[in-house]
């Protein structure tokens, strides 16, 4: 049995966090990702509520890859950075989770210790409701952090997530959280690929319509390429002033 660990968000909260904005930029028709040498890892979350640490990992090397490089993250570094954002509990597995605006500020303010080096990135929101939105936010700033509920049956099939109508699904079991990668489409039962577990797993944008309840896109100042841009030519300076305004 896997571990979840994203605890309820507070909608007052995420309404206060910074938007990103695309514009009238339409997402493209389908996203590919599968020439990318990059696969998420699990770092611990098979035994800790410690996916909200662990997505923020996964974003973050996804973002080096998609700008041409590799990315080390000491696998124990991980857990310790949970363990931060928790006030540093004796037992982690005996924990309940994060909330997940709790550990992008952590990592913001105070830094995320990867062990060869400290990440610090920029973070603001996506519209959850918006399909266009998240399917532009993954074209324009690569992995993006998802915030979900799961239902028993998320826990025990590794099939494709999906919706179905008068089909009972179980039991709400949690909040997790994951990364978006990639789509082959953006029609209802066109599928997103998300990192969670230390695998990839395939959810239709319906089941995305049901469960996500948050969305974020980061922007890490250590991991821009050597022409100070970002993935999809993405600078820092062009996203603090659009997430200021």
């Amino acid at each position: 049995m896997m571990r979840l660990g994203r605890l309820p968000h507070d909608p007052a909260a995420l309404a206060a966090v910074p938007v990103h904005r695309f514009g009238a930029v339409p997402p493209p028709p389908a996203l590919d990702r599968r020439g990318v040498e990059f696969a998420p890892e699990l770092y611990g979350n098979d035994t800790l509520p410690d996916c909200t640490a662990v997505a923020l990992a996964n974003a973050a090397r996804g973002a080096a890859a998609l700008n041409g490089y590799g990315l080390v993250v000491y696998p124990e570094m991980v857990p310790l950075f949970y363990s931060s954002c928790v006030g540093y509990p004796v037992n982690l597995a005996a924990t309940d989770g994060a909330v997940v605006l709790d550990v992008l500020r952590r990592q913001m303010i105070e830094g995320f210790d990867i062990g060869p080096q400290v990440l610090s990135g920029e973070f603001g929101t996506l519209d959850p409701a918006s399909r266009s939105g998240l399917a532009t936010g993954l074209a324009h700033l690569g992995p993006v952090y998802l915030g979900v509920t799961l239902r028993d049956r998320e826990m025990q099939s590794g099939a494709v997530w999906d919706v179905l109508p008068n089909r009972d699904d179980g039991p709400v079991v949690g909040g997790h959280a994951v990364i978006g990668w990639d789509y082959t489409g953006l029609g209802d039962g066109d599928t997103v690929r998300i990192g969670t577990w230390g695998r990839w797993q395939d959810v239709t944008w319906r089941w995305l319509a049901a469960r996500l309840d948050e969305a974020h896109g980061l922007v890490w100042r250590q991991l821009a390429r050597t022409d100070g841009t970002f993935y999809a030519g993405v600078t820092l300076d062009r996203l603090q002033a659009d997430l200021a305004a």
